[in-house]
């Protein structure tokens, strides 16, 4: 006989705790997570009634943030520009007969000491409009790639995960409330779709 008592107690929680979920959500504004109070009759002044708790569902975040180090899409970047720019002053360096640019070999200072070093009026230069603005990107490009590639121990990656929240983002569409029915516990979920 105290298994149907223990059946019609749990069914009598459920029925209370339903109801008050949907009470709950009706009081509450679009788009907010906090109640909205019930008016009461206009003439009436605030008395200290006891007055039941209401659940307060926590703010939700949906996205979560996380910085790293090094930058990896930072470092990549400059690395492939360093490494590019070089490899070509590199092999410019290789292919060319004159002595200044043998200075190429240098990383970031290599094109700018070549550009300064060449001497086109004691042995004239073939192409030199051509040379002067290839060495001057190359020392550009190579000199960007060596500031990302350090900026990138300093300045963290920052990546976004957005989770996805069950029903609509205006509205509360799902409240969740513990259930306690005799020495049982639980839980019972109630929502809008």
């Amino acid at each position: 006989m105290h298994l149907p008592h223990s059946r019609s107690l749990a069914a009598l929680g459920t029925a209370l705790l339903t109801s008050w979920a949907f009470v709950a959500h009706a009081q509450q504004a679009p788009g907010s997570n906090a109640p909205t109070p019930s008016p009461g009759p206009a003439g009436e002044s605030a008395t200290s009634a006891p007055v039941a708790p209401v659940l307060q569902e926590p703010v939700i975040d949906p996205t979560t943030h996380a910085s790293t180090l090094p930058n990896k899409p930072l470092l990549v970047t400059g690395l492939v520009v360093l490494g590019s720019s070089y490899g070509a002053s590199a092999v410019g360096a290789a292919i060319s007969d004159r002595e200044a640019y043998d200075k190429l070999y240098y990383p970031v200072a290599g094109p700018w000491m070549a550009l300064q070093d060449r001497d086109c009026n004691a042995d004239p230069c073939d192409n030199k409009t051509l040379d002067t603005a290839l060495l001057i990107g190359s020392g550009v490009l190579q000199g960007l790639g060596a500031l990302s590639t350090v900026m990138s121990l300093f300045i963290p990656e920052t990546t976004t995960h957005t989770w996805y929240l069950i029903g609509n983002e205006h509205e509360e569409n799902l409240v969740l409330a513990p259930l306690m029915a005799g020495d049982q516990l639980g839980a019972i979920a109630v929502g809008r779709f």
